[in-house]
């Protein structure tokens, strides 16, 4: 039972030197950590400032006809020969 304590204060005072030199130093994985957590939170707040809501209740659409708008491919449109080498 005590080797099992010993091995769980160990384990603690592990983790804990490692965070204490991952905030007090400069290391590359705090930086990336940290630019990482910023650009999510600014993803964040844009999206919930500009895309949660619609501009207007009759903006709406089915989905139905957004699916079909998205995912039908138009018809390519015929070509009158080289227009360059006129």
């Amino acid at each position: 039972m005590t080797l099992a304590i010993n091995r769980s204060s160990s384990v603690r005072s592990r983790w804990r030197n490692r965070f204490t030199r991952w905030v007090r130093g400069p290391t590359l994985a705090r930086d990336i950590a940290l630019i990482l957590a910023i650009k999510l939170v600014l993803l964040m707040v844009l999206k919930y400032t500009f895309f949660n809501h619609p501009q207007a209740r009759h903006m709406t659409l089915p989905p139905d006809q957004v699916a079909h708008a998205l995912l039908s491919a138009s018809a390519p449109h015929p070509s009158e020969g080289d227009q360059h080498a006129r």
